[in-house]
């Protein structure tokens, strides 16, 4: 037990002498070096303390920028174009019907009998002659030569209506009434007096 606490002391020992033997080897370099500078360790002077100075110091003047970093003058930007407004569909327009034409008229019908060709043939083979309803002396002034004539009448007036046979005095005296002197007309021969008269008794 004795030698246990020996040896730790030992041990203890040596560490301390360790430790301790740097320092004081150090410690006593140091001392020799200022003995042979001639004894007694002089402390430095104080510096003096620096007075505040009155002046103000002058202040750092602002940096001036570069002249190409100087501030451009905004450039106006060009306008953009502004965009056409949409077009709007134009409403198609209606379509009005048209009025049909009327069709034109239908040329009046060929009349069934003509003076020229149905009347006045008859007139000439059986009454206008010399010597009865022809120039230069008509009977009772009657002159059956020509549609002026026929016409006109006698001294006693008209002797057709225009759309009245039956109240025409030509046809009384041709349809059983004597006349023309001879031979009476045939009934297809009245029939086409009758019709003309009828039909208006037109100088066609």
């Amino acid at each position: 037990m004795e030698c246990s606490r020996l040896n730790l002391l030992v041990t203890v020992i040596s560490c301390l002498a360790v430790l301790v033997f740097p320092i004081f080897v150090t410690g006593c370099g140091e001392g020799d070096g200022d003995d042979s500078a001639g004894g007694d360790i002089v402390a430095p002077d104080p510096e003096p303390a620096s007075e505040p100075t009155s002046q103000l110091e002058p202040q750092p003047e602002p940096e001036q920028p570069p002249p190409a970093e100087q501030e451009q003058p905004a450039q106006q930007q060009p306008e953009r174009p502004q965009p056409e407004p949409p077009v709007q569909p134009q409403p198609e327009p209606e379509v009005q019907p048209q009025p049909q034409p009327e069709p034109p008229p239908l040329p009046d019908p060929e009349p069934a009998v003509t003076f020229q060709e149905d009347i006045s043939p008859i007139l000439q083979a059986r009454c206008a002659f010399a010597g009865c309803h022809a120039d230069p002396n008509p009977a009772r002034g009657l002159n059956l030569g020509t549609y002026a004539g026929f016409e006109k009448g006698s001294a006693g007036g008209p002797v057709f209506n225009p759309g009245d046979s039956k109240g025409s005095k030509v046809i009384q005296r041709i349809d059983g009434g004597g006349m023309p002197p001879g031979a009476p007309l045939a009934d297809d021969q009245i029939q086409l007096f009758k019709d003309w008269i009828d039909a208006g008794a037109k100088d066609n």
